[in-house]
Parts: C-alpha cells; structure tokens; sequence
C-alpha cells in the first residue's frame, strides 16, 4: 500500500497535480481491525528525528555530480522529498524503531517506573556540598587572611608598636596557610567528585549502540528511500516531459 501511494505521490508530483489517494479505501467494523493486525502500522518518523532526515538528504544531493543534466533542481527535489519524508521513512522503518527503542532505554535504563532515588541521584546532594565547600572555605580563609595582615601591618607601622600587631600578623598568616590548603583539599575532593560520577562502562557502551543503530538507520534511510525516491522522481518527470513534447 505504501509503496502503491509512492508511485501516485511521484507521479502527481510529476504532473505537478494535487496527490489524491484514493487507492486506499476506507473501512469500517471488523475487516478494518483485521487489515490492521494484518498490516501493522509503520512508525511516525518523530519531530527530533526530522533534523537527521534533512541531513541524510542534503548528503545525498550533494553527493550527486553536478555535471549531470537535470530537468530538476536540487531545492525542487528537496521539496518533494520533505513532503514525502513519512513515506520514504517507512522504507526503513525496521532500523528506526530499532534505533527508537535503544535510544529510550538510553534514556531512562531502569525503566519508566524506576524510583527517582538511584545511586547516581542519591549522590548528587553529597557532591553539591562537597563541591560548595570547595569554593567557600578557600573564600573565607582568604578573607580573613587579608583582614589580618592588614590590620597587623598597620598597627605594626605605630610607634610605639602594639604588642597586638605580632598577633594579628600571626593569625593572618595562619589564615593564609589554611587558604592554600583548603584550595588543594577542595581541588582533590572536586576531582574525587567528578571520578565518582563519571559514565560508567555500560553507559559508554549503551551510548556507542545508539549511535550505531543512528548510522544503521540512516544507511537505510539513504539507500532504500531517498535514493531510489530521488531516482523515481526524475524519471517520472522525464517521462511526463517526453509524453508532453511527443507529436
């Protein structure tokens, strides 16, 4: 059926006509529900899926030689092809619901009815206090050095010098000691964070299956449904113009 509404599409599209489909019949009750579970029905190329049909596309015209005379350009076919991009996509439609499938469980690999709390959420709060610690102890420590040895030099520069001077520079100078060291603890327990939550294997390999099965479908796409519809097209449009120009 889908392959019957291609060729009318290709041709209408020839002729430069409105497409009316009329090859397929309209049916009511249970031979309606037996045609279905006969012929399933093929997957809906989805809207975040249209940006790799358009860039399947333009590789393909733009992998055509250039020198080949065509009574079409690149754009017209284009046109025709994006109005045809739910009919050419069933053309690869097992690769796609492979790819759509791995894709979601990419997503969500615990399922649809996995709890929230899992291990990699249960570590979140852990980190956010590690990795706020880090940047405000090194902050505070420093404050307070600068503080310190501020006020200790000035009091330092009176005469006589107040014994209170050695003191404050003292305490700014330990404070400056415990800055450099809460900058290398909070930088180690940052990285700590970071190697605890990064990918693990699975997720890397599960990632790698995505994309393979994103390249399988678009290899499919390109040479079972935009190629041979690219292909259809001018011959059906050369056929209309050799019909058209014979005596």
């Amino acid at each position: 059926m889908a392959e019957s509404f291609m060729q009318q599409l290709i041709a209408s599209l020839a002729r430069r006509t409105p497409v009316l489909d009329e090859s397929i019949p309209s049916r009511t009750g249970s031979s309606d529900t037996t045609e279905r579970s006969r012929h399933p029905a093929k997957p809906h190329l989805l809207a975040e899926d249209r940006h790799d049909f358009e860039r399947t596309l333009d590789e393909v015209l733009a992998a055509e030689p250039s020198d080949r005379p065509a009574r079409l350009d690149a754009e017209q076919l284009r046109t025709m092809a994006l109005t045809a991009s739910q009919l050419i996509a069933a053309t690869a439609a097992s690769e796609y619901t492979q790819y759509v499938e791995m894709r979601e469980r990419a997503r969500n690999p615990r399922g649809a009815e996995a709890p929230l709390t899992d291990s990699a959420s249960a570590k979140q709060p852990g980190d956010s206090r590690t990795a706020v610690l880090a940047v405000l102890t090194p902050v505070l420590f420093g404050t307070a050095a600068v503080i310190f040895l501020l006020v200790g030099y000035v009091l330092g520069m009176a005469s006589p010098k107040p014994a209170v001077a050695s003191t404050l520079l003292t305490t700014g100078w330990s404070f400056a000691a415990a800055t450099a060291a809460s900058l290398l603890i909070g930088m180690i327990g940052l990285l700590l964070a970071a190697l605890r939550n990064r990918p693990s294997y699975e997720e890397w390999a599960r990632n790698e299956e995505v994309a393979a099965a994103r390249d399988a479908w678009r290899q499919a796409l390109r040479r079972r449904g935009i190629e041979p519809f690219l292909r259809e097209v001018r011959n059906a449009v050369n056929r209309s113009l050799d019909h058209d120009q014979a005596p």
